[in-house]
């Protein structure tokens, strides 16, 4: 099944514009059922030093319902960044949320503050992070106990907020639970020749609505040609990044050749130096042996002139020492 790559930017908007499955996909991810959504979209342009690229940026504002029952309005704030970017840029936006302070929630929920909740879809692998999906959650210590302390705090839950992130590039071999299923769809091992495209070769049963709902992007030509487009850009930073690390590699080639090239000049500059040094202490030792014997000489009668000749000393010296 041929299926337009919901990495791409265009084809993630077109998937989360359907309400159905974009509560669907929340529900998966958060292990929550979403029971209503609001979709206020931003679609958010960064400006880099060398390109400009869309890190791509949803806000939700979502009636959630856990395993217990208890139903919870809060704002889901979901960023997918489909090349590295600098983990700050993510934290900025964060803020804007933050900034927020009252929104009014979905359900008939009185207007507030509402607790956040950060979802991050990454096409690339963070190196300290080794799994494919994490959840980073908030829990409350009693310091002076050392003990986890199950309450519920407006305060702590409107400063405080929990995390998901995805690692598309991290799907295991084996997809046993749900979140790997659902990520089964996400598998850039089966890009096509067209990048913005993926031939799954297995569909979960549970996802096959998601899947036969992505499938419809590639049959719309305008939407295909957008998708085309973002691969192009995607294409073309991938060149000025390889020409980037080529001219990085030759700059760090040439550095290292002439931190070598100096490094060789030191050592032989110590070594000429030490030669000296070796050399001038050889002629002291010599000097000091000669007058040593020209002194044994002169005390034993020999003239100035034979004790010259057998040290090797001036003739003024060996008269001083006479």
């Amino acid at each position: 099944m041929k299926i337009a790559n919901p990495l791409y930017d265009h084809a993630f908007k077109y998937l989360m514009s359907n309400d159905r499955l974009a509560r669907k996909v929340l529900s998966v991810i958060l292990e929550k059922e979403v029971l209503e959504l609001e979709l206020a979209q931003q679609e958010v342009v960064i400006e880099d030093q060398e390109r400009r690229f869309t890190l791509y940026r949803l806000d939700f504002k979502a009636l959630v319902r856990d395993a217990d029952g208890r139903q919870e309005a809060v704002l889901i704030e979901l960023q997918k960044s489909k090349l590295p970017t600098n983990v700050l840029r993510f934290r900025n936006y964060l803020g804007l949320s933050y900034s927020s302070h009252r929104q009014k929630a979905p359900g008939g929920v009185a207007e507030g503050a509402l607790p956040i909740i950060s979802i991050y879809i990454l096409g690339y692998n963070v190196e300290d992070i080794p799994v494919m999906a994490t959840k980073v959650d908030r829990r409350i210590i009693d310091m002076s106990r050392h003990e986890e302390l199950h309450i519920e705090s407006d305060f702590i839950g409107l400063l405080t907020h929990t995390c998901y992130i995805l690692q598309v590039r991290r799907l295991p071999q084996e997809r046993r639970s749900r979140i790997e299923q659902f990520m089964t769809l996400f598998n850039q091992a089966w890009m096509a020749e067209e990048k913005f495209v993926l031939d799954l070769e297995e569909v979960p049963e549970e996802f096959k609505d998601v899947a036969e709902y992505l499938q419809r992007p590639l049959q719309e030509e305008e939407i295909r040609a957008r998708l085309r487009a973002e691969e192009e850009v995607e294409a073309l930073f991938a060149l000025q990044e390889a020409e980037k690390a080529e001219l990085q590699r030759r700059l760090e080639e040439k550095y290292r050749q002439l931190e070598e090239a100096r490094t060789q000049e030191q050592e032989e500059r110590r070594q000429k130096e030490e030669a000296q040094a070796k050399a001038i202490e050889a002629q002291d030792k010599a000097k000091e042996n000669a007058i040593k014997l020209a002194k044994f000489l002169l005390q034993g009668g020999a003239s100035v002139e034979s004790v010259t000749m057998e040290t090797g000393l001036t003739e003024a010296e060996v008269r001083q020492l006479a």
